[in-house]
């Protein structure tokens, strides 16, 4: 309640004559479910997709974002747990700990960034996704379809762009200690703290580590993060940011490859546990990253804004990995596919150090401009990113106590150790060791570009975003020798973007949306050079509704990509160092439904969720690893009087079965695969359940259910026939409070 007083003063009175009035009491009362979005499961606005500060119905592409309540709730703790969430997202493992392709629309996401800046955040032998850790971040935009505009690289698939935590005027924290099945544990603890009273200088603080076990054999799992940033008000328009991070990961028990068989020998299936592991206990891949950033905004006037980030990741991976599987013969031919009494296995080897640089910057000027009576957005920006990756050359010998093996490239095929019997697992004498030659290969990657977008106001009711990207690609590769093997450039790739919105009401919109894709690729063709960039078109368009001043969002709509390039297994060929050689291959056309929903229903119950109908057109030689149907939902809800301190939850995740392929190797017979065979890989339904109990204002406890019903599914199913199993059923309980 808020009583108020009027003092009303006659300028002739030369203020001598006062009368002061007194109000009735008036009544206020401030709706934290129309006003804030701190423990919402949508955000207010997002640059994620064109660059303009647009809210998710202003923007005329799917835009999803997982934001901090999702991940607190949902146990989210790193970047596979959060696409798991998102709608319109799918996993595919090649390997246990290593390489995980994450795919949208039918294609690989390459595109990733931090704060918007390129990243190397792929989950593969030298990206930096494994080490990702989601305490760092305070939510995660994924834009579905491609997006070039912004990035230079067109992908048809997503875009992911992870937000960090930034510093906080006010003081504040929160701390949380979780144990779950498996033995893992994970504590993490976040400081907001201001330096001078004001706040103007500020920082904030943020550690976590997490161990435990899997319900693998010889696997366990090591992860460490930490971020400590800082801000300077230099005046009331000038900020200025800097900060560093760390992130690590150890995986004990990771393999080159999938790691349980689909087929034996004679072409049965396998059947085998789900706690298979064919790896020896020293297998394992590391990941750690070290990233410093900066920034600087500052604001002309109401109107204009700069906004300038500079980052610089260095990612040190290494893969010492050895696993029992199918692999490549010199005679092109597939062989070592297990028999049933314990026989025919072959421990296949890789050792793997690379050291990657990725430094990258954006310089972006926004603000507003009158035309024709009206008032629109406008965007200009520079964006840059160069990446280097040192890979030393290595000598590697496999050893037993009977026999050794050597390899000059640290790949080790068929003519890797027989295991004597996989039922017992890898034999405990096996060993493997490396040896650095002083050499190094070097690969270097730049990407510039130009843009600009804006939105024009063209009615009431339309509004029109146009932009325009001129990017500029070059790469180079050295061998051992330090002699240039291989170089693309391409200039002044023009990219476009087109989208419109028509408002039906204060309620509902149209949209339509086109770009072109182009996106350079890393992989090698067997005579060394890179595969020819990616090219094609985007297309989308759909409805969008927004609710409770967009505390609720929900969107529909229709999608069709073209691709054309993608680097496909080009067989039994390798690259001139020993690696998998790729081709470009005949291209895949996809088109589609995307259902999406997010955010509070009422005051007390979130909802987050959608469903995805995916159809290709044409498929190139690799086949398809995606589900014609993808549906996934989660929601929590608090109930009110006598159990307003708890709050319930649930979700499921489902996919149809995926006629899938296994490649390059497929269903053998007398234990020989020639090549390639169908596989289907049997859909599944996922739920998951959650429960907390507020102790006190300020502390909780929660319990997380996942694979309720204990589903026996696959992550990963035909990689050179080869299988992964997703987890079974599991129970994490988590002690968290707040100050």
């Amino acid at each position: 309640m808020l009583s108020t007083a009027v003092h009303a003063q006659s300028a002739s009175d030369n203020n001598q004559n006062t009368t002061e009035v007194q109000l009735a009491p008036m009544t206020i009362e401030a709706s934290s479910y129309r006003s804030g979005f701190a423990s919402s499961y949508t955000v207010p606005d997002t640059r994620s997709a064109t660059g303009l500060d647009l809210s998710p119905r202003e923007t005329p592409q799917s835009v999803t974002t997982i934001t901090r309540q999702q991940m607190d709730d949902q146990r989210v703790v790193n970047v596979e747990d959060a696409l798991a969430l998102t709608p319109g997202i799918t996993a595919n493992k090649s390997e246990v700990g290593v390489r995980t392709s994450f795919r949208a629309r039918g294609y690989d996401i390459n595109n990733w960034r931090v704060d918007g800046l390129q990243f190397p955040g792929g989950s593969g032998f030298s990206g930096g996704g494994n080490a990702l850790s989601m305490d760092m971040y305070e939510r995660v935009d994924i834009v579905r379809g491609a997006n070039g505009l912004l990035g230079g690289t067109g992908d048809p698939s997503a875009t992911v762009d992870m937000v960090r935590k930034r510093p906080q005027k006010a003081f504040g924290g929160s701390a949380y200690a979780s144990y779950g099945r498996w033995d893992k544990s994970r504590v993490g603890a976040d400081l907001n703290l201001p330096l001078n009273e004001d706040g103007s200088i500020r920082s904030r603080f943020v550690v976590t580590e997490q161990e435990g076990d899997s319900f693998r054999d010889n696997e366990t799992n090591r992860n460490r993060a930490a971020l400590a940033s800082f801000e300077f008000d230099a005046d009331e328009d000038t900020t200025l940011g800097v900060g560093y991070q760390y992130e690590y990961r150890k995986t004990r028990g990771a393999g080159w490859g999938a790691n349980v068989p689909v087929w034996f020998a004679n072409g049965e299936e396998t059947h085998l546990s789900r706690s298979t592991n064919p790896a020896p206990h020293w297998s394992y891949a590391q990941s750690k990253t070290n990233t410093t950033f900066a920034s600087l905004t500052h604001s002309f006037n109401s109107d204009w804004q700069l906004d300038v980030r500079v980052a610089q990741s260095d990612i040190d991976a290494i893969n010492h990995l050895a696993v029992a599987k199918v692999n490549r013969g010199a005679d092109g031919n597939y062989a070592g596919y297990w028999d049933q009494d314990g026989s025919g296995a072959i421990l296949n080897g890789l050792h793997q150090t690379k050291e990657t640089r990725q430094r990258s910057a954006r310089f972006d000027l926004s603000g507003r401009y009158d035309l024709f009576g009206r008032q629109h957005d406008v965007m200009f920006g520079y964006s840059e990113s160069r990446m280097r990756e040192r890979s030393p050359e290595e000598n590697c010998v496999m050893t037993s106590s009977s026999r050794s093996v050597e390899s000059s490239n640290c790949m080790f095929r068929l003519n890797g150790l027989a295991v004597t019997d996989w039922r017992r697992g890898v034999d405990g004498d096996f060993n493997m060791e490396n040896s650095k030659t002083g050499r190094t290969q070097v690969d270097k990657t730049r990407l510039r570009g130009v843009y600009a977008a804006t939105r024009l106001n063209v009615t009431e009711p339309l509004s029109v975003i146009l932009g325009a990207r001129a990017s500029y690609y070059k790469t180079e590769s050295r061998d051992y020798d330090g002699d240039r093997t291989s170089s693309q450039q391409e200039n002044g790739v023009f990219t476009p973007y087109a989208g419109l919105v028509y408002d039906l009401s204060s309620n509902y919109s149209l949209y339509a949306s086109y770009t072109n894709i182009f996106t350079p690729q890393t992989r090698e063709t067997s005579s060394g050079d890179r595969v020819k960039p990616l090219e094609g078109d985007s297309y989308e368009a759909g409805v969008k509704g927004e609710w409770f001043d967009g505390r609720l969002n929900a969107s529909a709509a229709v999608f069709r990509t073209r691709q054309e390039n993608a680097a496909v297994l080009d067989g039994a060929n390798e690259t001139p160092t020993g690696g998998q050689a790729y081709k470009a291959g005949t291209g895949n056309e996809t088109e589609g439904v995307d259902l999406e929903v997010a955010g509070a229903i009422t005051p007390n119950w979130n909802v987050y969720g959608g469903y995805t109908y995916l159809h290709f057109r044409k498929v190139d030689s690799d086949g398809r690893s995606d589900p014609s149907h993808l549906f996934k939902l989660s929601t929590t809800y608090q109930p009110a009087g006598m159990l307003d301190r708890w709050t319930f939850g649930g979700g499921v995740r489902a996919q149809s079965n995926i006629d899938a392929v296994s490649s390059p190797a497929g269903r053998p017979t007398d234990g020989v695969s020639t090549g390639s065979s169908r596989a289907n890989w049997p859909g599944y339904a996922i739920w998951n359940a959650m429960a907390a109990y507020d102790i006190t204002d300020n502390t909780s406890v929660t319990l997380n259910l996942d694979n309720l019903f204990d589903k026996r599914y696959y992550d990963s199913y035909g990689f050179y026939a080869g299988s992964i199993y997703g987890q079974p059923r599991s129970a994490t309980v988590t002690l968290s409070t707040s100050f």
